[in-house]
């Protein structure tokens, strides 16, 4: 068929496509041809500020013609979609992004006129589009903390130097307080990243004999090989999942009952446990003699040595040790009975991760005399001390606590601290920057919000996001988690953000899962400050399991809008 088409077209012309000279002159044998000229073109050879919004470009010749089916119109050497308007106008429609360079060729042999048996002469456009320039005039120059160390200093200084020209790249370094992730990382990419992440979430846990944030080396060797460290806090909080003072009497005759049968359904908080839990039950008025037993839903021992056992103080606990006894809690519940005590309350587990009225009050951490008050300040008295020794070491650290506490504002939080609302959790971001900053001198700190720029699913509008930031005074850079597709563009999530913060505040992409494509951000000016790859590994050896398996921190990593361990100083 397209043979047919180029015989048709030929004949119609009266000359041969295929065969020419130097000059590009077809062969004829009848008349003699005429020449065919390009008179107007929609743009100049060397424009630049080419508006994106440009979807053709048009040649305007001085005869009818007729494009050749066999040589492509191109930009940047793709070929490009063409057609003829009013019998002598070439019309070519194009996709511009923002700051490119581009080359736009009509070849030689591509256009003739209608009976003319010769070619046009070939038609080359240089030109360049206009480039988004991110706006830093409201940018804050200084930390919140007047009295931020000079090396935390230096950190943001840095950061705002090269905000909105260069992105500096970062990976968690694990989930236990070493650099596993971040060395795997370097050995695929062939650079370290920049900024390497940690997360006291097993504060609870340390010291022990696997996890012990007392020991810095993984923190100081990042740093002095020339990263920066980030240390996230998913703050882990028991569950409260009875909390009526119930008395055991000597005679066996009373029970606590948390099985799918007493209750109706179980606590959600069931589903959340798993092998290393701990049930605390709380207890008082403990008699001599007294005994504790945990039973399943038909009133068997949950587990072996759980039938009968002696209690004393003022609590006992009971580790969830086979995936047996995890899988009777998680479908059955469990049935706390015994003699000669008093329950109080039963404590199920710690996560991060709770409803509002099923345990963990986020409101009840800032009224004193209230069981999470008190749980809270005993938290961050612990994590300040290990605070402290980076801050002795002189060790500035990116922290971000309270991340994503609203979740989608329509679908509702993830995380305790958004279980009593936006109001609350701004209350504990201040508290907790307050008691940090001023009762335990950590001017090591920079400080990390996390914005949610999800609404059903959906870009939410920026007014969502004002009425959930703590204040200018409370933050110094505000960032967003996002697990898009693989090299994608955000650049309506960064926007939305600056919009949030009227530029005052650095950008950074807190949290990913794959990574984004940083060309398209800087030419959009959405180039975030800073990404931090999240964890990824395989028990099973290391290897990337489910984000970026195509090279993605290889090819990002190595573009030269990032910033690697050696391209940067700030010491």
């Amino acid at each position: 068929m397209n043979k047919l088409k180029y015989i048709f077209i030929a004949t119609a012309l009266g000359l041969s496509f295929t065969a020419c000279d130097d000059d590009h002159q077809p062969d004829w044998t009848e008349t003699a041809p005429f020449d065919v000229n390009a008179v107007e073109q929609s743009l100049a050879d060397g424009s630049t500020m080419v508006s994106v919004s440009t979807n053709t470009i048009e040649v305007l010749y001085d005869t009818k013609i007729v494009i050749n089916p066999a040589v492509s119109v191109t930009l940047n050497g793709e070929p490009l979609e063409t057609e003829i308007k009013d019998d002598n106008r070439l019309v070519a429609k194009v996709e511009l992004r923002k700051g490119k360079n581009y080359v736009f060729v009509i070849p030689g042999r591509a256009v003739t006129g209608v009976g003319s048996k010769t070619f046009a002469k070939e038609i080359v456009i240089n030109f360049s589009t206009e480039k988004s320039v991110l706006d830093k005039t409201n940018l804050a120059t200084a930390l919140v903390n007047p009295n931020a160390s000079a090396s935390a200093k230096a950190v943001y200084n840095m950061l705002v130097q090269n905000y909105g020209t260069k992105q500096l790249s970062g990976a968690m370094g694990a989930v236990a307080w070493e650099t596993s992730f971040s060395d795997l990382v370097a050995e695929k990419a062939g650079k370290y990243p920049a900024i390497v992440g940690f997360d006291y979430i097993h504060l609870d846990n340390s010291p022990s004999n696997w996890i012990d944030y007392g020991d810095i080396t993984p923190v100081k060797n990042v740093w002095n090989a020339g990263s920066i460290p980030a240390v996230t806090w998913h703050w882990n909080v028991d569950h409260e999942v009875f909390a009526t003072e119930t008395v055991m009497p000597s005679d066996w005759s009373n029970n606590v009952q948390l099985t799918a049968g007493a209750l109706g359904s179980l606590p959600t908080v069931f589903q959340e446990l798993q092998e290393g839990s701990v049930i605390t039950v709380k207890i008082k008025d403990v008699a001599a003699g007294a005994q504790g037993s945990v039973k399943n839903s038909s009133w068997s021992e949950l587990a072996p040595g759980l039938d009968y056992f002696d209690i004393s103080g003022d609590e006992f606990t009971v580790k969830i040790s086979t995936g047996e006894m995890l899988e009777q809690i998680k479908t059955e519940g469990f049935i706390i009975s015994g003699h000669d005590y008093t329950v109080s309350s039963i404590l199920v587990g710690k996560t991060c991760k709770e409803s509002k009225g099923e345990g963990f009050i986020a409101s009840n951490v800032l009224i004193p005399g209230t069981r999470e008050n008190a749980v809270a300040t005993a938290d961050v008295a612990k994590l300040a001390g290990y605070l402290q020794l980076l801050r002795d070491a002189d060790i500035p650290v990116l922290f971000r606590p309270f991340h994503e506490a609203v979740g989608d504002y329509t679908w509702g939080h993830w995380f305790w601290w958004g279980n009593s609302g936006v109001e609350t959790t701004k209350e504990l971001w201040k508290w907790l920057y307050n008691t940090l900053t001023n009762d335990y001198g950590l001017n090591n700190l920079i400080w990390v919000w996390t914005m949610q720029t999800s609404d059903e699913g959906k870009l939410a509008d920026v007014s969502k996001l004002k009425a959930t930031y703590p204040g200018d005074e409370y933050v110094d850079i505000v960032g967003a988690d996002l697990y898009e597709a693989a090299l994608s563009n955000q650049s309506d999530r960064f926007h939305l953000i600056y919009e949030a913060v009227g530029g005052k505040k650095i950008v950074a992409l807190s949290e990913c899962g794959n990574l984004l494509d940083p060309e398209i951000a800087e030419e959009e000016g959405a180039l975030w400050s800073f990404f931090m790859g999240w964890y990824e590994q395989n028990d099973n050896g290391p290897g990337f399991f489910e984000w970026n398996l195509n090279g993605e921190w290889s090819t990002v990593l190595n573009n030269p809008l990032v910033l690697n361990r050696g391209d940067f100083s700030v010491k």
